[in-house]
């Protein structure tokens, strides 16, 4: 009788671990929030909690459609509310619960960087430089004391946060005007980056690595990360806030 006593209760514990690990948190962010903030979470995170963290780096506006459509627990993002409401807008995207989007502040601006191919003998870069590669009227790297080969401007898609600040920043407002190479995330223009000695974009600096050359850091933008829910956040959504903020200290 006592062993059966004590099987059921192993069984009873084994099942409340079971509930408690079955416990996940579904998010879509920028590739930007999840490169730099939501990835480097996930093991502490998990470990802590006990809540599996299940993310997608699709690209903010498809987060906070998928948000809207109550499809994920949360989304984030590298640009504030207002900023995501202005690009959503101009897309003509309706959200039918965009009254009760609610936006926190995950982690304080995150640097991006300039980078390109390390064959490319280009050390550093101008402001006015990155003008004109990026608006078109310049096309050739010798023309920026490279080599005589055509540039190759590579954009990631899913980052209108980080495309929107590259503009304010170095283009005066103006939209990017060449023609480029599409990448998806960031992860995706890095890659395409490293593979084409003529290619140029910019990531977050959390992206960086061996296979591309950062340019000039001086040059370097930031924006803030933040994440996004309709209405509250959940219980288990507070706990990953939170702990961002925590580990952030």
């Amino acid at each position: 009788m006592f062993k059966r006593i004590a099987v059921l209760t192993a069984a009873t514990l084994a099942l409340s671990v079971s509930l408690s690990l079955a416990d996940e948190i579904n998010l879509i962010g920028g590739s930007t929030s999840i490169v730099a903030v939501i990835g480097p979470a996930k093991t502490g995170f998990e470990k802590a909690t006990g809540i599996a963290l299940n993310f997608t780096a699709a690209g903010s506006k498809v987060a906070v459609q998928k948000l809207d459509a109550g499809e994920i627990d949360a989304a984030t993002a590298a640009h504030t509310l207002d900023e995501l409401f202005a690009v959503l807008d101009k897309d003509k995207v309706l959200l039918k619960n965009r009254n009760k989007l609610q936006s926190v502040l995950l982690a304080p601006p995150t640097s991006y960087a300039v980078v390109v191919n390390p064959s490319n003998p280009i050390a550093n870069i101008s402001k006015e430089q990155l003008s004109g590669i990026f608006s078109g009227k310049i096309t050739n790297w010798q023309d920026v004391g490279g080599k005589n080969a055509p540039i190759l401007c590579v954009i990631s898609t899913m980052s209108p946060g980080a495309n929107e600040q590259f503009s304010k920043t170095f283009l005066d407002g103006k939209k990017i005007g060449v023609e480029a190479l599409e990448a998806s995330t960031g992860i995706d223009l890095r890659l395409n980056v490293a593979s084409n000695p003529e290619a140029i974009g910019f990531v977050a600096s959390a992206l960086v690595d061996s296979s591309v050359k950062a340019i000039d850091k001086s040059i370097m933008m930031s924006k803030p990360i933040v994440l996004l829910t309709v209405g509250a956040p959940s219980e288990k959504v507070q706990k990953l806030i939170d702990f961002i903020k925590a580990e952030g200290k």
